[in-house]
């Protein structure tokens, strides 16, 4: 099978189209035929070696995918070969490729008649943005909410999330007009151009001088620290990302004395706990079908041009979803050729 794989850390320039063999289910997992694969953050992360773990080399990426189940492992009774899923690989890993293996308690059933590059939209993106407002921000009825990168994968969605949970004002961050305009039609009530001068008066202006109740910060750096200084009294930012590369730190005095809290945020810990994810992602589907929740796509290239789906995500000019379509990718002879991907077009 045909798959994206790097052999060494480093820019897009390392991602390589491959011929690798089509993986096995083990015991409690299933084969799917990738029908598209979502780009995350993470991605980038793992490639440039600034991950949570180290990434182990060679590295075939992709966590995030919807396909059709091909092959059963052992001892898997809830789906059947011919099932259309969308999940999150619990390894993180394997899933820029035509075929992967997924544990059955990862995905869920969706319907045939979704849209592919709106589905993988959910599970890693959706499950986050759905875990940082209500499990690690509580977000309550009438808080006063900022989300950055509101015009991203995770953004997006938190957008719309807060204000379904009952959230009062949601401030979204973002870097252009054009990304500005787009978190307010997805339902932000105020926007903030972190580019411009004078972000800390934006932010008090943002919520007339009484802060924040919530934070969520997938930035760092002196965003995030301008925005801890924004928290109103009680506030919670919840770190899920580090975008900047430079990760928020706050001294333990300096939340008491406002008494406000940081907590981080990392999906593997919902994965870890058996039927609690494919829990999650039954109900964004459901959020979905019922027109309450609209994953937006802004970029979709072939398996083979990952390089330029990850070159898009690092300038960030990009606005919702990244995906890769899976299928029909460019041939190679068997087991030898390799496909560099820097500078194709299509």
């Amino acid at each position: 099978m045909k798959a994206i794989r790097y052999e060494r850390l480093g820019g897009p320039e390392v991602l390589e189209l491959v011929d690798v063999p089509t993986p096995r289910p083990a015991a409690g997992e299933v084969l799917v035929q990738v029908e598209a694969a979502g780009v995350n953050f993470s991605d980038i992360g793992r490639r440039l070696g600034r991950y949570l773990d180290a990434t182990p080399l060679p590295f075939v990426p992709g966590s995030e995918i919807v396909g059709r189940v091909c092959g059963l492992g052992a001892g898997v009774a809830s789906l059947s070969v011919g099932d259309r899923v969308a999940g999150v690989t619990a390894s993180r890993s394997g899933g820029y490729a035509e075929y992967c293996t997924i544990a059955a308690d990862l995905v869920t059933h969706i319907d045939d008649g979704l849209d592919a590059r709106r589905a993988v939209a959910l599970p890693n993106q959706g499950g986050t943005a759905l875990y940082v407002l209500e499990t690690m921000a509580r977000l309550k009825r009438g808080d006063v909410v900022a989300v950055t990168a509101a015009a991203g994968g995770v953004g997006g969605l938190a957008v719309q999330l807060a204000r379904l949970l009952g959230a009062g004002t949601v401030v979204a961050l973002a870097s252009s007009a054009q990304k500005l305009e787009h978190a307010r039609g997805l339902g932000a009530d105020v926007t903030v151009d972190v580019t411009s001068a004078g972000l800390a008066d934006q932010l008090r202006d943002a919520t007339s001088g009484r802060g924040f109740d919530v934070v969520l910060d997938s930035v760092g750096g002196e965003l995030a620290s301008s925005l801890f200084d924004a928290l109103a009294p009680f506030g919670r930012l919840v770190s899920f990302g580090v975008a900047s590369g430079v990760p928020l730190s706050v001294a333990s005095h300096a939340m008491m004395k406002r008494s406000v809290s940081v907590s981080g945020f990392h999906l593997d810990a919902v994965m870890a706990v058996p039927g609690r994810f494919s829990a999650t992602l039954e109900r964004l589907y459901g959020l979905v079908a019922s027109g309450a929740l609209t994953p937006h796509v802004g970029l979709e290239v072939p398996l083979e041009r990952a390089a330029e789906a990850h070159a898009a995500m690092q300038s960030r000019t990009t606005m919702g979803k990244i995906v890769l379509s899976v299928g029909g990718v460019a041939g190679s002879e068997d087991g030898a050729a390799r496909h560099h991907l820097t500078g194709r077009t299509g």
